[in-house]
């Protein structure tokens, strides 16, 4: 008996421990990857490569393709791209923007976002198909003009430029046109309330390459009334745009280390160059802390990503930068930004199935403010409230905890 009160002690004492951390911490959490989906479309089949440009722009299950979407009337710039078919826009609650990867196949990437969801349905019954539009840009390269998926009058970048937000290569008729560009304007349809009243977000995701394009978006993109409903999904990105000056791993033999696309010393690109100056450092990180930024790491990513000196500063892998941009943003002045959430998804390595199908990323790119509510998935399955509502039940948790170990402490004392 003298030894079950120690130990009971001790086990509430690591309990609150973890839960202060989870104060500390805010909206991190970790969680585990669930069985695979068991409703799903198969990977499609396209004649072509990354190096030696795609062949064809295929149709895919679910989706229907528009070749020439136009982006910007006054130029007629277009580009090509797959959104949600048989979906009602007056019925629709949430839209994803599922950006490609490095090779650029936008249609691998609609699909794996689309099957995703189904897993998301299956799991919980109160995410509905019907409700959620996806859409898949396409950012070609002039190899895929060469090889046949592009078409002469669509926007050209060049083979990763569009990453980093960098102006189109062609047609030659339209000129500055940036990839960034691209995306403020699928944001502005979604956004426009006449044709999706019921909209409650608008959700920018990207995994790799597209994790940071979404993420250097999310920093140089201007401020609008649209932005409490604008929402960024970033996972296992292979580089960051770092928001201080130092880093981690300082490498005083590497030029450029601050210098866009890694830091917000100066070289960015025309997309943003004027109000990059005007805000300078202090307004963009501003600016950034203010948005709903969900960021997602596989614990099982130990790729090395991005191998360049400047990338290699943040950390070593994928994970370690993570993990050093999460403890930086949390040694910021005002800690944890209030609308930013972080998932460490145990056993998942640099995988975008993986990551799109885990609990959390299910609950991310569709439950969270499904409805008008920030639920935020939780370790036990069950939801919690994000924000200071969070925070206030989990210290009411650790008062009681506390209350409990005073009663535990008398009794042994008084034995």
């Amino acid at each position: 008996m003298m030894l079950f009160f120690p130990i009971l002690c001790l086990s509430l004492i690591s309990y609150c421990t973890a839960s202060l951390d989870t104060i500390h911490r805010r909206h991190t959490r970790t969680s585990d990857t669930p069985v695979r989906r068991a409703q799903s479309n198969p990977d499609p089949v396209v004649t072509g490569s990354t190096d030696e440009g795609w062949a064809e722009f295929p149709d895919i299950p679910d989706a229907t393709a528009y070749p020439d979407w136009v982006v910007d009337k006054d130029s007629n710039a277009k580009i090509p791209l797959y959104q949600s078919s048989g979906v009602d826009p007056k019925a629709v609650k949430r839209a994803v923007i599922i950006l490609p990867g490095k090779p650029r196949d936008c249609w691998y990437y609609w699909t794996v976002m689309n099957n995703a969801l189904y897993v998301a349905a299956e799991a919980d019954p109160s995410i509905k198909r019907e409700e959620i539009s996806i859409l898949g840009p396409c950012f070609f390269a002039e190899n895929d003009l060469n090889a046949g998926a592009a078409k002469s009058d669509q926007l050209l970048w060049g083979l990763t430029t569009w990453v980093r937000g960098a102006s189109n290569v062609g047609p030659s008729s339209i000129k500055d046109f940036s990839a960034y560009d691209v995306i403020d304007s699928l944001v502005d349809y979604y956004m426009d309330t006449d044709t999706f009243p019921n909209l409650n977000v608008v959700m920018i995701a990207g995994h790799s390459a597209g994790a940071q394009m979404a993420q250097r978006y999310l920093a140089l993109r201007k401020s609008t009334k649209n932005d409490e409903r604008l929402h960024y999904w970033i996972a296992n990105p292979g580089s960051i745009l770092w928001l201080t000056e130092d880093r981690p791993l300082p490498n005083d033999a590497c030029e450029g280390v601050d210098k866009y696309k890694y830091g917000l010393a100066d070289g960015f690109p025309a997309y943003a160059k004027k109000d990059a100056k005007k805000k300078g450092r202090e307004g963009i990180v501003s600016r950034y802390r203010q948005r709903n930024a969900h960021y997602a790491w596989g614990l099982a990513d130990e790729g090395a990503g991005d191998t360049r000196c400047q990338a290699q500063t943040q950390g070593m892998t994928h994970l370690e930068r993570g993990q050093n941009f999460v403890a930086m943003l949390d040694g910021m002045s005002g800690g944890m930004p209030n609308h930013t959430t972080v998932d460490f998804v145990v056993g998942a390595s640099h995988d975008n199935v993986e990551m799109m199908n885990s609990a959390a990323g299910g609950d991310k790119l569709f439950r969270y403010n499904y409805n008008g509510t920030n639920l935020v998935y939780a370790t036990s399955g069950e939801p919690n409230y994000d924000a200071e509502e969070a925070n206030g039940s989990t210290i009411n948790l650790i008062s009681q905890t506390m209350a409990m170990l005073a009663l535990i402490t008398s009794a042994l004392l008084l034995h």
